[in-house]
C-alpha cells in the first residue's frame, strides 16, 4: 500500500511529537521507523517504489490514512519531484513550521549532542555556507540557517502539488493546543476526530548524553564495528536495528548542562532579521499571520 500523506518537516519543529500522537489513531498507519529517508536517500530511492511499499507499508491492511513523517523531505531539493513521480499529485502534505531562529538553535543542539558539532553557535553560522557545500553529511547536520528559509522550500513543492493538498502547522500553536491542532489534522486526513489521544507527552527534547561511549556507538558508524556486526544476530533487519538505536539514544539522554538551552536574545534578533523577507513571503503563500515570530519585543526588523 502506498502512502496517501506525508509530513515533510521542518526538522526540529515537532515532527517526532506529531509521530507519537498520530500512531495512536486506529485509522492512521505509520511505519515502525520514523524517517525512512526513502525519497532523500539515493541508494534507497534507486531500489524503487515496490521496495518502499514492501519495506515500510507491507503490514498496513485497512488504514484510511497511510503515511510517513520525515523532516529531511522538506529541505532536500530533489525530494518533491521524487514524491510526485512516485506517489502522484494527490498526496496530502503536512508542513510543521517553527520560528526559524529557534529551529536553527535546536538543530545546533542536536548536532552538538551527537558530537558532530565542535564550534560555538556563532562560529557554526559563520562557517555554514562553506560547510554545507562539502557534501550530504555537512548539508544535513550543519544547515542551521539554510533550513529556515521555508518559503523557498515550500515553493519547490508548489511546482508539483496544489496548495489545497497542503496543511501548514505552526509549531508554537501546536505546542500550546495539541488537541485542537490534532483535530484539524484529522479533518485534513479524513479520519475520525472522535478518538482519545494521549497528548501529554514530550518527545525529542534537547539534552546531552549520559554516556559518551554509547553516543559514539549510536552516531559514529566506524566505532565498535565488531560489536555492531555481532548485534545483527539479534537485530537482523535494518528497521529493527534503527529502532534499537533510537531506544538507546532515548534512554541515554540527560539534561542539557554544558551549553545554554535557549538562544540568546541578541543572536535571535539578528537571525530573525535574516529570515524576515522569507517569513513575509511565507505569510503570503500559506495565508497565516506569523507575527508570533516577528514580535517587536523579541526581534526588530531593521528597515
Amino acid at each position: 500500500m502506498k502512502p496517501n500523506f506525508l509530513c515533510v518537516g521542518a526538522q526540529k519543529s515537532g515532527t517526532t511529537t506529531l509521530h507519537d500522537l498520530l500512531i495512536q489513531h486506529p485509522d492512521i498507519y505509520l511505519p515502525t521507523v520514523k524517517e525512512t529517508k526513502f525519497f532523500q536517500d539515493n541508494k534507497k530511492f534507486e531500489q524503487g517504489i515496490d521496495f518502499y511499499e514492501k519495506m515500510y507499508f507491507s503490514r498496513c491492511k485497512s488504514a484510511k490514512a497511510v503515511g510517513e513523517i520525515d523532516p529531511e523531505y522538506m529541505y532536500f531539493e530533489e525530494v518533491p519531484e521524487r514524491i510526485y513521480k512516485s506517489l502522484g499529485k494527490d498526496i496530502k502534505i503536512i508542513f510543521m513550521l517553527r520560528n526559524p531562529a529557534d529551529r536553527a538553535y535546536s538543530h545546533y543542539l542536536m548536532s552538538y549532542r551527537r558530537d558532530y558539532e565542535k564550534h560555538s553557535f556563532i562560529e557554526a553560522i559563520n562557517l555554514e555556507r562553506e560547510r554545507i557545500s562539502l557534501g550530504d553529511f555537512e548539508k544535513n547536520h550543519f544547515s542551521y540557517v539554510d533550513r529556515g528559509f521555508y518559503a523557498k522550500q515550500i515553493k519547490r513543492y508548489l511546482k508539483y502539488f496544489p496548495l489545497e493538498n497542503m496543511k501548514f502547522i505552526i509549531f508554537e500553536e501546536f505546542v500550546k493546543n495539541k488537541k485542537s491542532v490534532l483535530s484539524d489534522i484529522f479533518s485534513f486526513l479524513g479520519v475520525s476526530q472522535d478518538v482519545d489521544i494521549q497528548t501529554d507527552l514530550k518527545s525529542n527534547e534537547a539534552g546531552e548524553p549520559k554516556f559518551k561511549f554509547l553516543r559514539d556507538f549510536i552516531y559514529k558508524p566506524n566505532y565498535f564495528k565488531p560489536l555492531k556486526r555481532f548485534g545483527r544476530i539479534f537485530f537482523p533487519t535494518q528497521q529493527s536495528r534503527d529502532n534499537f538505536l533510537r531506544y538507546l539514544d532515548k534512554i541515554n539522554q540527560g539534561p542539557l548542562k554544558s551549553i545554554p538551552k535557549s538562544l540568546a536574545l541578541d543572536i535571535r534578533e539578528k537571525l530573525i532579521n535574516i529570515f524576515f523577507d522569507d517569513i513575509k513571503e511565507l505569510e503570503n503563500i500559506i495565508g497565516i499571520n506569523l507575527g508570533i515570530w516577528l514580535d517587536d519585543k523579541r526581534a526588530v526588523h531593521k528597515q
